[in-house]
């Protein structure tokens, strides 16, 4: 069994592809022509990477409709753990302090479990931390459209932050006294997740 990580799907979400130009791309290097192109492209993409007993943690904005998760989450591979992001439609209940509701939610469209925010070990990595949010920056100039800075993690023990919600901004980011960020967003890793191995490889790559 491997263990993944990946976020910012946006299935369904068709101005993503305005927004992420150079990075939702066709197996020919050329922009998805419609919403439905890119949602199959990611199906595929994670099915190529993912077996059925893989765990996949993604971290946020799957999609921002329960109808548009429940007709793509049977097709991914894998079980599949929700990290809530902005754009997925359980977020206000989370931050309502409807934690519990929102999870029977996500349980119920067929998702393995639902945090807002995780901790887990991971084998040559140590204690993760997992958010759809980055942390917040010391200074507000290094992350262009800068939002929910109350809901951003705070460091707690952890080794690394794994995050997505900047899509293309940047792959890592180590601010001062705080623990180095890897974005695992599919923007960033060609659609598609990545392994625990290659994320070893990425933070160890940018230290």
């Amino acid at each position: 069994m491997t263990i993944l990580f990946t976020a910012d799907q946006h299935f369904g979400h068709a101005n993503i592809l305005k927004y992420e130009v150079d990075a939702r791309l066709d197996d020919q290097g050329r922009t998805f022509d419609s919403v439905q192109q890119m949602d199959n492209a990611l199906v595929a993409r994670w099915n190529a990477v993912v077996a059925p007993e893989d765990t996949v943690y993604t971290l946020g904005d799957f999609s921002f409709k329960m109808h548009t998760i429940a007709e793509y989450l049977p097709l991914l591979n894998g079980k599949v753990v929700l990290i809530v992001g902005n754009h997925d439609p359980l977020f206000k209940h989370c931050v309502n302090g409807q934690l519990d509701h929102a999870r029977a939610r996500a349980l119920e469209v067929g998702f393995a479990d639902m945090h807002f925010e995780h901790l887990i070990e991971v084998e040559g990595l140590g204690l993760v931390k997992l958010s759809h949010f980055p942390y917040a920056p010391p200074d507000p100039e290094d992350e262009a459209f800068l939002r929910f800075e109350a809901l951003r993690p705070k460091p707690t023990g952890e080794a690394l932050l794994l995050h997505g919600h900047i899509h293309s901004q940047w792959l890592t980011r180590h601010y001062p006294n705080m623990p180095p960020m890897l974005n695992v967003g599919v923007d960033k890793h060609g659609l598609r997740p990545i392994s625990a191995t290659e994320v070893a490889t990425l933070v160890s790559g940018h230290e």
